[in-house]
């Protein structure tokens, strides 16, 4: 097996001559095709020599990380659970302290309402006329303060609740007719580049679809010798 200083050397002198070759003429193309086929050698060479070290290595990596999913996959799942139960839980008491906010804010409201006709009474025993009379029924109730409310519960210490939008696509025909109708943003829609570059390589750039280009480049390749 070839030493790391030698393969380090060789490496860096291709790298090298790379750098400072230009390719002009038919010699130098010559040269740079005879460099780049010494390149797919060293290539290899390098490769093997690093496939048994990568593969103990990657075999290690594969126990230590098998042995932290032994651990941290029942963690997970207790975290779930009790995640899952404080979200249940949470969402029940803030419906049920909505209820009770409902239910205060009406009550408050029958209690300003009844104000107001105490006071219409008052003012017509007073001798209101019904422009005043309906000056006051016009009026706005004052503010309506319920009493202070008691939380259903105090969140712990350490915990908190967030809520998250999240979307979906139900329909991926009505959500492409909206992109094209302008009533939904194009970045919604993202294009498929492995399916497109199949089809490019299928037709060989021969179909037309609107809105893709289909182009071909030169790629350089390097066999044996």
């Amino acid at each position: 097996m070839t030493p790391v200083r030698e393969l380090e050397s060789k490496a860096l002198t291709l790298a090298e001559e790379a750098r400072i070759l230009a390719v002009t003429d038919q010699p130098s193309y010559e040269l740079a095709a005879e460099r780049l086929l010494a390149i797919a050698a060293l290539r290899r060479e390098i490769e093997q020599h690093h496939e048994p070290i990568k593969r103990a290595a990657h075999t290690a990596w594969q126990q230590v990380l098998a042995a932290e999913k032994r651990l941290l996959d029942p963690v997970a799942d207790a975290e779930r659970v009790y995640k899952s139960a404080i979200a249940a839980y949470e969402a029940g008491q803030r419906r049920i302290e909505a209820e009770a906010r409902i239910k205060a804010e009406a009550e408050a409201r029958r209690v300003a309402e009844e104000q107001r006709e105490r006071e219409i009474e008052q003012a017509e025993a007073e001798g209101a006329d019904l422009a005043e009379v309906t000056a006051m029924l016009a009026a706005p109730l004052s503010a309506i303060r319920p009493q202070g409310q008691q939380p259903a519960f105090q969140s712990a210490r350490g915990i908190s609740t967030t809520t998250n939008w999240k979307g979906e696509v139900i329909s991926f025909d009505a959500l492409v007719n909206a992109v094209a109708a302008g009533k939904a943003s194009s970045s919604l829609v993202m294009a498929n580049e492995t399916a497109i570059n199949q089809l490019a390589r299928a037709t060989r750039g021969t179909l037309e679809v609107p809105g893709i280009r289909f182009f071909s480049q030169a790629t350089v390749r390097a066999g044996r010798r």
